[in-house]
């Protein structure tokens, strides 16, 4: 299975597209053809893009856990698939953005914008490139946050 990896950098045309870097196309699963779903982020102004085959296993995995009989689960469902956009390239690689979207992440298609696609192993996140430069880490936060995320972290194979 391919992983993205890397952060890139692209300018939003007037149109609301950019070119989806070389780069990430070629790490995109084969299975995934060109296509993404994508869907904002829960916790931050960002959008997941996801191969197309990697939000169909997400869809059945989060599917299976909801009682349709539970109001909660109902709720979350549905909001689970609120403003949720199948996106493909294009024939010269780029990819549209809706208003919307690019409303919710903060960037004005025409300006000129950047955004950043940082990989995330098997999915892209795309963000205004001044929110993702700004939401870095300090080296003390780093580290306390690896610690308390990773710090009983064993390889598989000990």
């Amino acid at each position: 299975m391919s992983r993205f990896k890397g952060d890139h950098y692209c300018k939003v045309d007037s149109k609301g597209r950019f070119l989806f870097p070389a780069k990430l196309k070629k790490q995109m699963p084969s299975e995934a053809g060109e296509t993404f779903v994508g869907k904002m982020n829960t916790f931050e102004k960002s959008l997941i893009l996801y191969p197309e085959n990697v939000w169909d296993k997400l869809v059945s995995r989060t599917l299976s856990k909801l009682n349709p009989y539970n109001e909660r689960h109902d709720q979350f469902r549905r909001d689970f698939f609120r403003d949720v956009l199948e996106m493909e390239l294009d024939g010269s690689g780029r990819i549209l953005l809706p208003r919307r979207f690019l409303d919710d992440i903060g960037v004005e298609p025409g300006k000129q914008q950047e955004v950043a696609l940082s990989g995330q192993g098997n999915v892209v996140e795309l963000m205004a490139a001044s929110g993702y430069q700004s939401g870095q880490l300090s080296d003390e936060e780093r580290r306390s946050l690896a610690e308390e995320v990773m710090g009983d972290f064993k390889w598989d194979d000990e």
